[in-house]
């Protein structure tokens, strides 16, 4: 498609104060004294007709090609650079009035319902919401079905649908909820325990053949000299055994040290949640310093049977860099003849070289607050008193799940129940449905509604049914009701209550908190400066970190990290073990944690937004350097970096996280890679491909260029004006590959130059690459605007000089996120409001924030 409406275009280039060419009217005068000579029935440049606008933006056909001109300008895209420029203030008058007649147009569009829809939780907030209420670990996420995506985000209202599906899901989830936060036994005893290695249950991978050379024993430390076997792993079953007893929230203390290093480095171990002997979910990688013993404390839930793994990384590199070999206890001129390492001919060798020494664990636990737990008391009240069961049962009708509860697969032991003392049965059920339900709706429960719900209890009670019967049936329709599962936002203006959800939903991913209720509960939060105090307190709160993992998962589609699989022979270097596949965890982890780190930076430091193309800083570990072929950093922490002067990285564009995001795992190509960059950067994504304009397809064999085959694919009349839009940017980014490495030539499978002296670490051995030498990457583009830009840093300071730009696609992204809507052109004059009060911070992510919090598409439906 090719570019379009030149002079036209050109009534929106200017943002200065003007005076308005008539509030709320269309500059049609405007259009037809310097637009339709271009435009119009003889010309039609770029398939558009200046001649044909309407009066009339309530006409779809209309509002659709004033959209256009208005999308089309503010990006600067237009006029063509060739073209004459107008006065300023003529442009800016007529863009004033443009954007005026959007703004009224939405207005009376909206007067009544609101430009937000009434919209369900998504899963993420629903798991942390009902974590929340009902102070629970439990995992709920994934009984939901998946959430639909709109404009990159899942939390968009015209998205969010509800079906049978999900009000099974929805009960199925209460269910598990509230048995979750029911307390079935007496208060669990708080121990602290001390597990060594040397114990006599962990037996089955200390006395592994393939794991004594690996895992020496000495006394009760455990010395690391390589990775133990995959499938034997050093996984603690005396915490296992404790878990399957008592699961709940423990601290776990790590004490280690790294020893005989070639220059006294330090090394690097994960610990990892495990089950049944396999790793689940990875706790971190943390640092053994050497010769001197350094502790991590972990404090986290276990469910029944979890434990945890402790492994080092990369240990098998660390020996063979070190002189070692990974099949003998010691170099090779110190071994006797006939020495094997499993069948021991010889008296047993004690191994040397590099090591980490994991000293004995100390694990408290279970971490309790109160008891009965705080969930428990909200779904109960705090009159209720915990019984005997089969005392209960004497009187009423008591579940086996009450009764005779299992838990993984073992019987619990005395359980209990609730009860109401008889006197005040009535009054403390009413008062705890009443506190509950408030809390769960996220404003206060009306009279009636709390009768509703009673009635449901009262009938059960009267059925013969015990009280926790009875009243979790009440539970269980609050936790399925919309009330509950919707955002609902009544008036045009947000009350209190609401404003705090929208708020605590948007920064914190989940319901308000005590004080957030408090200030609406006395109708302040409304207030702009207690607004701002609360944002503030927010943003410093560890709950935003759920923020920073969110928003930039849709924003940056970060979500699709482990869509793809790098290609083992194309780009071994992100992978531990060649053999079966294992990617290196630490390299995935950081590249995802460096967005993250990132991103939380900008905001703690309210850095401009000219910051996230051309940052001068990156966030960076041992590892992560490595990958970037980056002067050392040690240790396995991330850390904020001043990059070298020549340096290439830098800012949003060269992370790894995004260059893996928009490759396929083998290949890159400029086209996914551009339109991911004008539409989640730049603020100008591309218009759909038409029907029929077929794809291209990666050439491995490396016989063509992508340079080459788009170069075809661009003769295409239909397809060539977006291609110029497109494909300049994702030349620039061809100088990164796959797994975000810089590169100055294609790797290919089949046609290409042999390289015998690349060697990268196969994860026991190193070994010459399978990959050959392809063409070279051309990173030289012309931008629409006709700038020639040679390389990644000419693209990035293109993009800085243009910080206005890069604010406003951020501000209707975060404001798309708040509010679960996407941003209009009628809502384009709130915008340049929130862009001119931040100005004078250079845009800073912080001021951002706060600014569309203070605007009307927050506080208003």
């Amino acid at each position: 498609m090719k570019p379009t409406l030149t002079l036209l275009t050109a009534l929106l280039l200017a943002m200065r104060a003007v005076e308005p060419a008539g509030a709320g009217e269309l500059p049609l005068v405007f259009i037809k004294k310097h637009c339709v000579e271009c435009h119009d029935n003889s010309t039609t440049e770029g398939g558009f007709r200046a001649d044909l606008l309407g009066k009339e933006l309530a006409d779809s056909a209309n509002h659709k090609a004033w959209s256009r001109v208005l999308a089309r300008v503010q990006s600067g895209e237009m006029p063509p650079k060739d073209a004459a420029r107008l006065p300023e203030t003529e442009i800016g008058a007529a863009l004033t009035a443009l954007k005026t007649a959007f703004h009224e147009d939405a207005q009376i569009r909206h007067r009544v319902a609101g430009r937000v829809r009434v919209r369900r939780l998504t899963r993420l907030e629903y798991e942390n919401t009902v974590r929340d209420l009902l102070d629970i670990d439990t995992p709920l996420r994934d009984l939901l079905p998946e959430d639909d995506l709109r404009d990159g985000f899942g939390n968009q209202t015209e998205a969010l649908s509800i079906s049978p599906v999900h009000i099974q899901q929805y009960m199925a989830a209460a269910d598990r909820a509230i048995e979750a936060a029911s307390a079935r036994q007496a208060r669990p005893e708080t121990k602290t325990h001390r597990f060594a290695f040397n114990h006599e249950a962990e037996k089955p991978w200390s006395a592994y053949a393939h794991n004594r050379l690996q895992c020496n024993l000495h006394g009760e430390d455990l010395h690391f000299f390589l990775d133990t076997h995959i499938e034997v792993p050093v996984a603690l079953r005396q915490f296992e055994a404790v878990t399957r007893e008592t699961p709940g929230r423990y601290r776990i203390r790590v004490a280690t040290e790294s020893r005989d290093t070639t220059d006294g480095e330090d090394l690097i171990f994960s610990v990892w949640v495990a089950a049944g002997g396999k790793r689940k979910e990875l706790l971190g990688h943390f640092d053994a310093k050497h010769r001197q013993e350094s502790v991590v404390e972990l404090t986290r839930p276990f469910e029944r049977g979890e434990t945890i793994i402790i492994a080092p990384y990369r240990m098998a590199k660390v020996r063979i860099d070190s002189g070692y070999s990974v099949y003998l206890p010691d170099k090779p001129e110190k071994i006797p003849k006939g020495w094997h390492f499993i069948n021991n001919p010889n008296p047993p060798i004690a191994t040397v070289g590099p090591a980490i020494v994991v000293k004995p664990i100390e694990i408290t636990g279970p971490l309790l607050e109160s008891w009965p737990p705080a969930g428990h008391r909200l779904l109960y009240g705090n009159e209720a008193e915990s019984a005997p069961a089969v005392e209960i049962a004497k009187a009423a009708r008591v579940p086996d799940v009450i009764l005779r509860p299992v838990r993984a697969g073992r019987a619990l032991k005395d359980p209990l129940t609730v009860r109401l003392p008889t006197e005040k049965a009535e009054a403390a059920l009413s008062e705890a449905l009443t506190r509950f339900m408030s809390r769960a709706f996220r404003r206060p429960a009306t009279v009636d509604e709390v009768e509703f719900y009673h009635a449901m209890a009262r009938a059960r009670l009267a059925k013969g049914e015990c009280l926790e019967v009875a009243m979790n049936a009440a539970h269980r329709a609050v936790l399925c009701s919309p009330d509950f599962l919707f955002l609902v936002e009544r008036e045009p203006k947000l009350k209190s209550h609401e404003l705090a959800s929208r708020l605590s939903y948007f920064l914190w991913r989940t319901a308000p908190d005590d004080r957030l209720r408090v200030l609406a509960d006395k109708g302040e939060l409304s207030k702009p400066d207690v607004l701002r105090n609360e944002v503030a307190r927010m943003l410093a709160s560890p709950r935003f970190e759920n923020f920073v993992r969110d928003f930039p998962a849709h924003w940056l589609n970060l979500r699709e990290i482990d869509a793809t699989t790098p290609d083992r022979d194309l780009f071994p270097e992100y992978f531990e073990a060649i053999h079966d596949g294992r990617q290196d965890v630490l390299l995935h982890d950081s590249i995802v944690g460096e967005t993250r780190a990132f991103f939380r930076d900008l905001v703690e430091r309210d850095l401009g937004a000219a910051t996230l193309v051309s940052a001068r800083h990156a966030f960076l570990n041992q590892r992560l350097a490595e990958h970037y072929d980056l002067p050392g950093v040690k240790g396995a922490g991330l850390r904020r970096v001043d990059l070298p002067e020549e340096s290439v990285r830098g800012g949003l564009l060269t992370q790894a996280s995004i260059l893996k995001v928009t490759a396929n795992g083998a290949n890159t190509s400029p086209v996914l890679r551009g339109v991911w960059l004008l539409e989640r950067i730049v603020g100008t994504p591309a218009p759909p491909p038409p029907p029929n304009a077929g794809g291209i397809e990666p050439d491995t064999r490396g016989s063509t260029t992508i340079r080459e085959q788009l170069a075809k694919h661009q003769s295409v009349k239909s397809c060539a004006g977006c291609h110029q839009k497109i494909d300049p940017p994702g030349f620039v980014l061809e100088a990164f590959d796959p797994i975000g490495r810089y590169r100055d030539y294609y790797r290919t499978t089949e046609t290409g130059q042999k390289l015998p002296n690349e060697r990268v670490f196969f994860g026991g051995h190193y070994g010459g690459v399978k990959y050959l030498k392809g063409h070279s990457v051309d990173t030289r583009s012309r931008l629409p605007d006709g700038t020639e830009v040679v390389d990644v840093r000419a693209y990035k300071a293109a993009l800085a000089a243009r910080p206005d730009m890069l604010a406003r696609n951020l501000v209707r992204k975060l404001a798309t996120f708040a509010t679960g809507a996407s941003v209009e052109v009628g809502d384009e004059l709130i915008v340049d409001t929130i862009l001119k009060k931040a100005e004078s911070s250079q845009f800073g992510l912080r001021t951002l924030i706060h600014e569309v919090v203070q605007s009307e598409l927050v506080t208003r439906k």
